[in-house]
């Protein structure tokens, strides 16, 4: 076996196929300090720091991936361990395959540019580097590091972070270096106070990062530490600066992405956490939620007048638990109850109030709660939760940018909330709640608001019973969103009902519907379509003003799309004539009425035609309940719908 250029003996180690050495070379007596009479015969686990794995299970373990390049801790005979890269080679044995152990020079470990280079760039930076791995053991150590600490870098090698480092609050530093080797968390800009072995205090800046391997698994953790000097407060001062503008611009980008007040509380954590605390807690007045002339005003507190807010307020706590699904404006806020003393003192006096409390294992949390004031009212509180050191005075200014900040957004999703909340209520009231019936007609119907954050809309059905056996029906989309698209909404219901009840055929009704409403100032245009089915011959017939056509399935399941010219929505001022068609209805059959809030997706997957043949395809049994076949029709409604729906379903029979 050759010799690595430098001179020094190649380690090598020979193991039978039970797990015992065989051959012990010099180049390994050198490298772990075992000499051969200790060695050869016994179980080659002695050289490994941690395994469960003894004998020949080792050695097939191994086996399993010879001929790759393993890096491991080796045991040595003084008690260290040093971190060494090694190759494994299968050798047939007398008694089976056995494994020959390389160690592999350092000098031929690196292949990116040339070794030498390398390390002396490492070791002469300016700056200290520090490599452990995920047992928070030292396998790397500049001179620069070894420096700040003044502690030889031998004594760092293959030793505990915290064993080496004397530092006030131990339990806290190895919990961050968890979090790094757990989750991958990035630390910057981390000052940290600590005592060399003579007892001399000093105070580093550093930037902690987890290292990764080609399979995206975390190896260890890198440090780049800075000592502060007299001329490092400068440096400091910088990094502060930074660090707030980032946290900052990160806040500000993710509240407004949010219309309900959860919502904002979760993207507000999701941007503070870890950077700046590691919890968020938001707290939101119940008085806020339901604003009365009684609400909290922080002046009232701020001039010395007694408040009008409850010696003990009650907080709707809006973090989400893990796991909830986003919330809709409208759904209901967790329910109130009492909250942490030092939000509600912050409050109470409209100030930030800095506490500390004890966890169950006894080790301190540094908390801050911070009023959350939105034009001159108090709406609630955030605190913010952290285990590493207090929060500073500049650490209570940022919060208080960050609070302001995340008030306005919560005040805007509560204005928002309100808005959809009357919306949505004068919606529910101005569509009708019960539709005609008789032995030879039945109705269903289905309304489903915008799955996302948009405000209610204004679909609308209806249905009137006419003289001589005639049905008449109606369904339309107010082009628009808010409460104005659902006032409109109930303008146009109405008058079609009114136009349906005097007996206008379809064409005219739409003609007379688009005069009535042309030229009002503030009016919405609207899409519509009407049908009047006539019992006593069967026949039907259709008016379209910019509306999808309606279907007709027959009662052996067959699907025919009921079109005709269409006209312009109505309402837009052209003065349009709108035409109608006649279609004949076998006994039994259905027409399906709907918006296209039903067949339209946000992502526009699918076009028109798709999304109607996809609603057609609904029906399996004509012969089905209507329930039955409504609650098909809106399970494959697109999920994605940015849109409210609305569906009218008729089952016609003869006279």
């Amino acid at each position: 076996m050759a010799e690595p250029q430098s001179g020094t003996p190649l380690a090598t180690v020979l193991v039978d196929p039970d797990g015992r050495i065989q051959r012990w070379s010099d180049g390994a007596r050198a490298l772990t300090g075992y000499p051969d009479q200790e060695v050869i015969g016994r179980d080659a686990a002695l050289l490994a720091d941690r395994t469960r794995l003894r004998g020949g299970a080792l050695v097939q373990a191994l086996l399993r991936t010879a001929g790759s390049l393993h890096t491991d801790w080796l045991r040595c005979r003084d008690g260290t361990c040093r971190s060494v890269t090694w190759h494994s080679v299968p050798v047939p044995l007398a008694t089976g395959t056995g494994l020959l152990a390389v160690a592999v020079p350092e000098a031929r470990v690196t292949s990116q540019g040339h070794p030498v280079t390398l390390d002396r760039l490492l070791h002469c930076s300016p700056v200290g580097l520090a490599v452990a791995d995920t047992e928070l053991r030292f396998v790397y150590v500049n001179k620069t590091y070894a420096h700040v600490h003044r502690i030889p870098v031998e004594q760092h090698l293959g030793r505990s972070v915290l064993e080496v480092l004397d530092l006030p609050d131990p339990e806290a530093m190895e919990k961050l270096l968890r979090r790094i080797v757990d989750r991958g968390e990035t630390v910057e800009n981390l000052r940290v106070a600590a005592n060399r072995p003579d007892g001399d205090p000093y105070e580093v800046l550093g930037n902690l990062f987890p290292l990764h391997g080609p399979d995206g698994r975390v190896m260890g953790v890198a440090a780049l530490v800075y000592e502060l000097t007299e001329g490092g407060d400068e440096f400091l001062d910088t990094a502060h600066g930074r660090r707030r503008l980032e946290l900052l611009g990160r806040v500000s980008a993710r509240l407004g992405q949010g219309l309900d007040p959860r919502t904002v509380a979760t993207e507000l954590v999701a941007a503070c956490v870890p950077g700046f605390a590691e919890a968020v807690e938001v707290d939101l007045l119940e008085s806020a939620a339901q604003p009365t002339a009684d609400s909290f005003d922080t002046r009232a507190a701020e001039s010395g007048a007694q408040p009008a807010a409850p010696p003990e307020p009650l907080f709707h706590p809006l973090n989400l638990t893990s796991g909830a699904s986003r919330p809709r404006p409208e759904d209901e806020l967790p329910q109130p109850r009492p909250t942490l003393r030092a939000a509600a003192q912050c409050v109470s006096s409209a100030q930030p109030v800095a506490f500390e409390t004890a966890k169950k294992d006894g080790s301190a949390l540094h908390g801050m709660a911070v009023p959350l004031i939105a034009v001159g009212r108090m709406i609630g509180a955030v605190t913010f939760l952290r285990q590493v050191e207090a929060f500073s005075s500049e650490d209570i200014l940022l919060a208080r940018e960050i609070a302001a900040r995340t008030a306005t957004a919560i005040d805007n999703a509560l204005l928002y909330r309100r808005e959809r909340l009357a919306a949505l209520a004068l919606q529910r009231h101005l569509l009708p709640t019960q539709l005609p019936s008789a032995k030879w007609f039945q109705l269903a119907y289905r309304y489903r608001p915008a799955e996302d954050d948009s405000l209610a809309g204004g679909d609308w059905y209806d249905a009137v019973a006419l003289p001589g056996g005639r049905i008449g029906l109606g369904i339309g989309d107010v082009i628009g969103h808010g409460v104005g698209a659902a006032a409109a909404m109930g303008c146009y219901r109405s008058s079609v009902h009114a136009l349906l009840a005097v007996g206008l055929p379809p064409g005219q009704l739409l003609t007379r519907l688009d005069g009535l409403f042309a030229g009002i100032d503030g009016e919405l245009a609207a899409t519509c379509t009407c049908v009047v089915y006539d019992g006593g011959v069967g026949r039907c017939r259709i008016a379209l003003a910019g509306h999808p056509p309606p279907l007709l399935v027959m009662p052996d399941g067959s699907v025919a799309v009921l079109g005709c010219e269409p006209g312009p929505p109505v309402g837009m001022g052209l003065h349009d004539v709108y035409a109608d068609e006649e279609y004949r209805v076998p006994p039994g059959s259905l027409i399906v009425l709907y918006t296209d809030g039903m067949i339209e997706d946000r992502k526009a997957v699918l076009d028109l035609d798709q999304g109607i043949a996809l609603l057609s395809r609904a029906v399996r049994d004509p012969k089905a309940p209507l329930d039955e076949i409504c609650d098909a029709m809106t399970a494959v409604r697109p999920a994605s719908s940015a849109d409210d729906a609305a569906l009218l379903v008729a089952r016609l029979g003869r006279l």
